[in-house]
């Protein structure tokens, strides 16, 4: 279904509020990523938007024979018992390889958000007449997973999209046809949507090889159909989006926005509305607050990411500013799929706790604000313009930026007095 056309409304599931109805057993907990209604062999499970935009199932209880398949392939109930088996047999347990790194097209590394590693993966895949799964957006600006078979199409697939993706039942169907023939497929996506993906398999594929993004969190559609909006009534008719645009470097990205008359605008991450709502952690998906993946145990054979902070251990993985990648290895798979992938790649052995230092939520989930508590149902109820000015999702005026200074240079002083006290105490 559509999650971003015209007009969300709401649904109320008929799992309703017994944890024991929920295939992962508490409604907060459900990441959207719609392996249950995939799975489920009467087709009584659909996902629908509830009223903040994020897709939820919905069942008809009646038509259910509680066959359990929809809480077996839950990446959320599944995370209560052992893992699935190809989560757990290549890792043994170990820590991941860490490693920077970045395309050698440079043409490549520029068009994408960090250094291009995703890009070299699919390359390889696309090589060996396998399928690529990955984020897209469609003609009407949806977010969904698509599936690729050549390299003309790979474009799509690149860059950041902060809108949670749906990945359909049609399209997990179509991902495991793909493996029974024997083909190989790279499944790109957030952690929870590639514990989905295996869940979902249910067995390991030899030609399966998994990617998954190191995730801040996900905004839903509905936030973003109301910021495409607000664009298109202010500053004209959006065509494409960018949201990590790189022009100004890749440490300073902005949301390049391409408008039908032609006109590209850009705005840094600290002056667009819809990249400070998620950068702030307002517009999350409530099971993005306390995510059962944000960790270093890692579901994908590949861990992707940014490497923010690298030059402060590894000035030379970050002399140029124009992106550099974290990969994490975190199975044989995976390390075996890198290497052969080196021709395409620079990489350079890094350390976890540097990653770690760059990437927090490698430890933790994003902390859920107060602001969260409203933050959707004023979506809903205010102008677009009106969420702007309430949750000050501008640039600070010139006065409160000097005043932000003076603050934190006070509290400096004050700090830096109170330890002399201390000091001359001893």
């Amino acid at each position: 279904m559509n999650t971003t056309g015209t007009g969300t409304r709401k649904v109320e599931s008929t799992c309703g509020n017994d944890p024991a109805a929920w295939p992962c057993g508490d409604p907060e907990a459900c990441t959207g990523c719609g392996a249950c209604a995939a799975i489920c062999p009467r087709g009584c499970i659909v996902m629908q938007p509830r009223d903040d935009g994020f897709l939820y199932p919905t069942a008809e209880r009646h038509a259910c024979t509680d066959c359990g398949r929809c809480r077996q392939v839950c990446p959320v109930a599944s995370r209560e018992s052992p893992p699935h088996p190809v989560a757990g047999e290549a890792r043994g347990g170990t820590l991941p390889s860490v490693f920077a790194a970045w395309h050698l097209d440079e043409s490549i590394r520029r068009d994408s958000s960090s250094g291009g590693v995703f890009s070299a993966l699919a390359e390889n895949v696309l090589a060996r007449n396998g399928a690529v799964v990955g984020a897209a957006f469609d003609d009407q600006l949806t977010v969904r997973h698509i599936l690729i078979e050549v390299p003309e199409d790979l474009p799509r697939l690149r860059g950041s999209k902060y809108v949670q993706s749906e990945v359909t039942p049609v399209l997990y169907r179509r991902l495991q046809d793909q493996l029974r023939q024997g083909r190989p497929v790279l499944f790109s996506g957030t952690p929870c949507q590639v514990a989905a993906v295996r869940g979902f398999l249910g067995k390991s594929y030899d030609t399966l090889f998994c990617c998954d993004l190191l995730c801040h969190g996900v905004p839903s559609p509905l936030m973003f159909r109301h910021y495409v909006s607000y664009l298109n009534e202010v500053h004209g008719h959006v065509r494409t989006l960018y949201f990590r645009d790189k022009r100004k470097g890749w440490k300073h990205y902005g949301m390049c926005r391409h408008l039908t008359n032609g006109c590209v605008e850009w705005f840094g991450q600290q002056t667009d509305p819809y990249l400070l709502a998620f950068l702030r952690d307002y517009s999350l998906r409530e099971s993005c607050y306390r995510c059962a993946f944000a960790n270093v145990v890692r579901g994908g054979d590949l861990t992707l990411a940014d490497f923010w902070g690298v030059a402060k251990r590894y000035p030379q993985y970050d002399r140029d500013d124009h992106g550099t990648s974290l990969v994490l290895a975190n199975t044989e798979k995976g390390k075996t799929w890198l290497e052969k992938c080196r021709q395409r790649l620079f990489l350079g052995i890094a350390d976890l706790d540097t990653a770690i230092a760059g990437n927090p939520v490698l430890a933790r989930s994003c902390p859920r604000p107060a602001e969260r508590d409203s933050f959707y149902r004023d979506l809903r109820s205010l102008p677009f313009a009106a969420l702007i000015h309430t949750y000050r999702l501008h640039r600070p005026t010139r006065f409160r930026r000097f005043a932000g200074e003076a603050k934190r240079r006070l509290r400096s002083v004050l700090s830096w007095l109170g330890g002399r006290s201390v000091s001359g105490g001893k």
